[in-house]
């Protein structure tokens, strides 16, 4: 993305015919992801689901959206070498959760300074 952010695509049910190696997949729990090659990483969104805990009520830590939570973890991953690097970041929601999962990201000040929203 021209401004530097990372480029977020919500998939329409099932899978695209070719996997990007410059995307990491996220699906939600429940989702078959399909196959794993191809693509630069895929995770899997897990209800409540963090690997980072810092010091009580840090802001990044503070809940938030389900995917919008995620999307940091999955950024400092990134920033940390802990996910391959990536430029894109495809989503495929939980059957019924697209709206709430574009809402998580849409008012989120976090994920929405780190991720454009392609569609």
């Amino acid at each position: 993305m021209a401004d530097g952010r990372i480029v977020l695509e919500f998939l329409p049910a099932g899978m695209p015919a070719s996997p990007r190696a410059d995307t990491l997949l996220v699906v939600g729990a429940g989702t078959p992801p399909g196959p794993a090659a191809g693509w630069a990483g895929i995770v899997v969104a897990r209800p409540g689901a963090t690997a980072f805990t810092h010091q009580a009520g840090c802001q990044c830590c503070l809940p938030r959206g389900s995917l919008a939570g995620l999307l940091g973890d999955i950024f400092r991953q990134r920033a940390t070498g802990g996910l391959k690097w990536f430029t894109h970041v495809a989503v495929l929601p939980p059957p019924g959760q697209e709206a709430a999962w574009r809402a998580s990201v849409a008012g989120d000040v976090l994920a929405q300074a780190r991720f454009c929203i392609k569609n």
